[in-house]
């Protein structure tokens, strides 16, 4: 029997029951379940709203028609106090929205109905959702599998920051306190002296939307015995790990480090941060047998 994938998502009233509202009310018009992936928590994409979406996808082996399975689902929509759908890229808070995703090897194109979703491959509420229930499910037109679009996703734009922009500054403010409860904010001032200083490289990490949501620090350390670069400050959003942010973060620093002439890459990770001591250890970091000390100092 065809399987269908859904997408579904509500930013007002109670999301989480309006959701389970939903798939109850599909259950008894699509066809039989056979998966539903759990609800993520995302912000909302292309608008401006304090309210957060609930988003979730589900799949069901169907006998319906795609016109068929557009009437249901808009059906439910109705059903849950939902009066109209977005037009033209304009797009509000809404109690549940509900997508048909992909219905097998099905394209639809119509002006009112496309199979598959035409907009899927650079949603990420969408894909996560979907590659928790279907990673191995396959795109009709990209031809890759929902786990390769989500891959796809994933790649990190990453960049040197050379000046002490706005956005700069509000990102790495966002993500001090991610790293110590005591790192203390800075001002434009220190972010341009800390730009400006030559043995000091300061990298950015943007997701698909653009948006700044992680950074590493390399510094150049050089003595009589070898140039040495120590990595400071890795930090992804909470919101964003799991991603390989991180990752990509440390193999553009260890790129630079060797560029740049150091003999070796240092760094310390408290023990506490368990995900990013394995990552490191993952990555050819050793664990050295030496004591590190300390102290601060007034300024």
């Amino acid at each position: 029997m065809p399987l269908l994938y859904i997408s579904l998502g509500a930013n007002t009233g109670s999301r989480a029951a309006t959701l389970r509202q939903a798939l109850e009310a599909l259950d008894r018009r699509l066809g039989r379940r056979v998966g539903c992936s759990s609800f993520y928590e995302t912000e909302p994409v292309g608008f401006v709203s304090p309210h957060k979406f609930l988003n979730a996808a589900a799949a069901y082996e169907t006998e319906l028609t795609p016109r068929q399975l557009l009437r249901a689902t808009q059906e439910v929509e109705r059903l849950l106090g939902r009066t109209s759908k977005s037009r033209d890229g304009r797009y509000a808070d809404r109690p549940i929205d509900i997508d048909l995703l992909m219905l097998d090897g099905v394209v639809v194109s119509e002006p009112d109905l496309c199979l598959p979703h035409p907009a899927m491959a650079g949603r990420r509420f969408v894909l996560e959702p979907l590659a928790e229930i279907a990673p191995a499910a396959l795109h009709p037109t990209e031809g890759v599998t929902v786990a390769e679009l989500l891959r796809r996703l994933n790649r990190p734009r990453i960049d040197r920051a050379a000046a002490p922009t706005e956005e700069l500054l509000a990102a790495v403010n966002r993500l001090l306190p991610q790293l110590s409860a005591k790192a203390r904010p800075i001002d434009a001032a220190a972010l341009a002296a800390l730009l400006a200083r030559e043995t000091t490289h300061l990298y950015t990490v943007a997701d698909e939307q653009g948006t700044l949501c992680g950074m590493a620090t390399l510094c150049l350390c050089s003595s009589p015995t070898s140039t040495k670069a120590w990595l400071e400050d890795v930090v992804v959003d909470a919101s964003c790990r799991g991603r390989g942010y991180a990752r990509a973060l440390v193999e553009r620093a260890t790129r630079e480090a060797a560029r740049l002439g150091a003999a070796a890459l240092c760094l310390t990770s408290r023990p506490a941060r368990r995900a990013a001591n394995a990552l490191y250890v993952s990555m050819g970091f050793e664990r050295r047998d030496t004591n590190v000390y300390i102290k601060t100092l007034e300024n």
